[in-house]
């Protein structure tokens, strides 16, 4: 049966618990979030106990090579075939399919470290590999490998929380946009496409960057030099762009514009009444 324990993890390899009870919780707490916010399971860090035994078994498979004492894959399903027990041979660890469990594993599974399968079938092929690799592997590098796995899932934790904050922050901005953003100031622009404009030097050079409404009524967000917005009247959608707003940070205009008001190191600038 598969289990049912949610994480964190029982130690496999190493002696003491790699993540603390509630180790989602402080992570998620620590990026600036309330302990108790949702934040989805990243596809990067396993869900549950099956899935944390599947993909460090995976890993055991990919690293491979002199770490392991296997320099050759086929030199892996021969160790685990020499390794499990005969069928008819009895063995009090043997929970009763570590035979058929290495044989049932293709060639392509051991190579490329992916366990093939439905959920029951790939959780006692891992568990195969790992009671394998205790005999067969040398302790200290199977630790490391564990300790390296525990770090994955923590950061993968950590990015989930900083994208989950850094979205509650877009949205924020685009509900309730600051007078300032770093050294932006925002421009009460006198134009009805402007939904939200802020004004600064940057690099040397006047700017206006702006979240407004294209021509087809999409939002749209870009910077303009403030010469250009000026000989335009404030109209975004006459004003040649000096540059687009682009993000990483999430999807939407008003997602670049933030990203964009964050990345330039700009001087403060009052506004220029003519712009007003």
């Amino acid at each position: 049966m598969l289990p049912t324990d949610e994480p964190p993890f029982d130690p496999i390899f190493v002696d003491e618990p790699l993540l603390i009870p509630n180790y989602k919780e402080t992570i998620i707490s620590k990026v600036g979030l309330p302990f108790y916010a949702n934040v989805d399971c990243p596809d990067e860090a396993p869900a549950d106990e099956c899935e944390r035994t599947i993909d460090l078994a995976e890993r055991i498979l990919r690293t491979g090579g002199v770490r392991t004492g296997f320099g050759h894959h086929e030199e892996v399903r021969t160790s685990m075939e020499s390794w499990a027990p005969d069928a008819d041979k009895e063995c009090d660890a043997d929970p009763g399919y570590w035979r058929s469990s290495v044989l049932l594993m293709s060639p392509q599974e051991m190579n490329f470290g992916q366990l093939d399968g439905e959920p029951e079938e790939r959780y006692k092929k891992a568990k195969t590999v790992l009671a394998w690799a205790a005999d067969c592997i040398d302790s200290d590098v199977l630790q490391e490998i564990e300790r390296s796995q525990a770090e994955d899932i923590k950061q993968a934790w950590r990015d989930a929380a900083e994208a989950e904050l850094t979205q509650r922050e877009i949205e924020q901005f685009a509900e309730d946009p600051p007078d300032k953003l770093d050294e932006w100031t925002r421009l009460d622009a006198n134009h009805d496409a402007v939904e939200v404009a802020y004004v600064a030097d940057n690099h040397g050079t006047p700017s206006v960057a702006a979240v407004f409404e294209d021509a087809d009524s999409e939002l749209e967000a870009l910077e303009f030099t403030l010469e250009e917005w000026q000989e335009n009247d404030g109209n975004p959608r006459q004003a040649r762009p000096n540059r687009y707003c682009v993000t990483t940070d999430g999807d939407g205009a008003y997602a670049q514009l933030r990203s964009h008001l964050l990345t330039f190191e700009v001087e403060p600038m009052e506004p220029d009444p003519a712009v007003q």
